[in-house]
């Protein structure tokens, strides 16, 4: 499934979440900034996703590459996330303008800068990692 595709197949599972309108979904829209996720639509999305993908997207999922680059390095001091950590997340979603990884990031914030290209290549990666005959799409 190319790019196009699932975004086409998650627009309307964003939509149910969001309550946005087709025009406002673009690749480039921040879920909470640009359409009004909370993080509970999130974990909507999430189940959302499983359903219609047949892949799962952990609590996490967007962190746990960082982590293991970071190789037992700290991850996050004093409620922030380190310098390093936020080097790391910008190699891990690359579809994040990297100016929204400043110094301050709460671990509890990484949600508010996901944005639809996240989830998209994120689909498209598992769905690539998951066997043929496990997809449920």
């Amino acid at each position: 499934m190319n790019e196009q595709e699932t975004f086409a197949k998650l627009m309307p599972l964003v939509r149910q979440v969001t309550g946005a309108k087709p025009h406002e979904i673009t690749l480039g829209s921040y879920l909470m900034r640009d359409l009004g996720a909370e993080s509970i639509d999130l974990l909507d999305l999430s189940f959302l996703i499983e359903e219609n993908f047949g892949v799962t997207i952990g609590p996490e999922e967007f962190e746990k590459g960082a982590r293991e680059r970071l190789g037992g390095a700290e991850y996050e001091r004093d409620d922030c996330l380190t310098p390093e950590s936020l080097e790391e997340l910008k190699k891990a979603l690359p579809e994040v303008d990297p100016a929204l990884f400043r110094p301050g990031l709460k671990k509890v914030d990484v949600p508010s800068v996901l944005n639809v290209a996240v989830f998209v290549h994120l689909i498209q990666r598992k769905l690539a990692e998951t066997p043929k005959e496990e997809v449920r799409a």
